[in-house]
């Protein structure tokens, strides 16, 4: 698991690219993942925060991988933030399957079903 405390900078760099990809700013987008890919580069000196570094080369490859595939925006936010819109995506989903009509045994396997495609969470 992700070390939130120390891998705090480098989720918010992430977060912040994934929020200006989503708004179409390509400029400010750029920025953040250009920032995020040279933090990854040279942002840990000490040889104890090979973790760190490790997970910021992470969270660099994921957007260098989505980027040539226009995937972009399929990515999800990290840390607190991601939670937050995973818990809030979910209700809403679930919300929306009850007002169609559908019981909870649908309910429940659609949701598993949305968290596998989309979260790749079994």
């Amino acid at each position: 698991m992700e070390n939130e405390k120390n891998n705090a900078f480098a989720n918010w760099l992430f977060n912040e690219y994934v929020k200006a990809h989503r708004k179409a700013d390509k400029c400010t987008s750029r920025h953040f993942w250009s920032v995020l890919a040279k933090y990854a580069k040279i942002g840990f000196p000490k040889a104890d925060q090979k973790e760190e570094k490790q997970y910021a080369e992470k969270l660099n490859r994921i957007v260098k991988n989505a980027f040539p595939d226009w995937n972009t925006h399929l990515l999800i936010l990290r840390g607190e933030e991601g939670r937050a819109e995973y818990a809030e995506n979910m209700a809403s989903y679930e919300k929306r399957l009850r007002a169609i009509g559908h019981d909870e045994e649908e309910i429940q396997q659609m949701i598993n079903k949305k968290i596998k495609f989309n979260y790749g969470i079994d």
